[in-house]
């Protein structure tokens, strides 16, 4: 048992906890941040001594303080077996500087989560490896997915295999993971920050204003939603779109927006941090998701906590809301923009339903914030260590 873990006259005593993650550890303000990612190191550093190491955030060695946490980058180079094999060398010595980690979680099974789970044996502790995205997922048509090359699928098999505990975000992951040769223990859901995001309105707005929230690539489809939104166009003349996320295609769906001239009614904001983006939000109709994969979209969640329903494709939380007794979310039923014009033009025509749905998706939210997110990894540490 590592010297960081126990009870001392009914106190509990900090754990040392080492998290490797894929990057998005910059201070806050900066673009490159992963909020979920954010608000863990936040909630656990103010309780417990954390480590953070970052693998390939920057291309150049470096460590810097992120709340009460450190961050230590470690360089990838070009992916090559002599770079994975560097990194993971580094980040065994690395976790055990200073004290022995008491578990070591790995965010991504991919090279954080294979890293994560070679420490943990080296140091004979727990490991924790959590699949966040698409290290399963082949995608051919669009060259998307972790399953596309034979060491990359290795890789997460490897991770999820050698780990002690691995989790994901959502019930339509597991199914993913368990389908492709992965294993899945337990489902913690990546929560969002309800200081920032939260209803600021009394219901959801009359207006017939869409918003999507992702970054602008081929997995996130927005030209599926695009085509759609003309059609909805055809019915709702008034209906406008916000899309906010960076541009990785170099204006490609402006292009197409333009093409389908429908340019006047599509705002691109680009990246917008945390509290423009719950502006955005707040007085929403509809929050759209068009991914062909989506392992647990914060975002959906981000929307349900402002009081907004999500309408969208059967992945990740649309999937599990869309399956919930009493619906959280709208799930369309297949990849066509007719289909989900249509059934966004019926949910803009029934102002009640979506108070209905969007109600139970912001009680679901809430009760799943990150501070839940924080609190059940910190549970499942505690079990991990407790059973070795």
């Amino acid at each position: 048992m590592g010297e960081g873990y126990g009870s001392r006259l009914g106190q509990t005593v900090p754990m040392r906890i080492v998290l490797v993650v894929p990057g998005g550890v910059d201070p806050p303000g900066s673009d490159r941040v992963i909020p979920f990612i954010h608000c863990l190191v936040a909630d656990l550093s103010s309780r417990h001594d954390v480590l953070v190491i970052a693998v390939g955030h920057d291309p150049e060695a470096g460590t810097w303080p992120l709340f009460d946490a450190t961050v230590v980058n470690v360089p990838v180079g070009r992916h090559s077996k002599a770079d994975i094999a560097r990194v993971v060398r580094s980040v065994s010595r690395l976790a055990g500087q200073g004290a022995r980690p008491d578990v070591i979680h790995g965010l991504w099974a991919n090279m954080p989560g294979f890293a994560a789970s070679v420490a943990a044996r080296r140091h004979r502790c727990p490991s924790v490896v959590s699949v966040c995205g698409g290290e399963f997922a082949s995608l051919p048509d669009i060259g998307y997915g972790g399953g596309l090359r034979r060491g990359t699928l290795l890789m997460a098999r490897a991770a999820t295999q050698c780990a002690t505990a691995v989790t994901v975000a959502t019930s339509w992951m597991a199914s993913h993971v368990g389908d492709h040769g992965g294993r899945v223990d337990e489902i913690i859901p990546l929560g969002p920050d309800t200081s920032i995001f939260h209803t600021t309105t009394a219901a959801p707005a009359a207006d017939y204003r869409l918003v999507h929230v992702g970054n602008i690539n081929r997995v996130k489809d927005q030209a599926l939603l695009l085509h759609a939104f003309r059609l909805v166009l055809g019915e709702c003349a008034d209906a406008t779109l916000d899309i906010a996320g960076l541009d990785t295609l170099g204006g490609e769906m402006q292009n197409l927006a333009a093409t389908l001239e429908i340019e006047e009614q599509v705002r691109f904001h680009g990246y917008l941090a945390p509290p423009q983006l719950a502006s955005m939000l707040n007085g929403a109709a509809l929050h759209v998701l068009s991914s062909r994969h989506d392992a647990g979209p914060v975002a959906v969640l981000e929307a349900a906590a402002c009081g907004v329903l999500t309408i969208g494709t059967a992945v990740g939380h649309v999937a599990d809301f869309g399956a919930m007794p009493q619906a959280a979310a709208v799930v369309v039923g297949g990849h066509q923009p007719a289909l989900l014009a249509g059934g966004i033009t019926a949910l803009l025509s029934d102002p009640q339903r979506r108070i209905d749905v969007a109600r139970r998706a912001h009680d679901w939210a809430v009760a799943h914030d990150s501070r839940h997110t924080s609190r059940s990894f910190e549970s499942l540490y505690r079990r991990l260590i407790a059973n070795r």
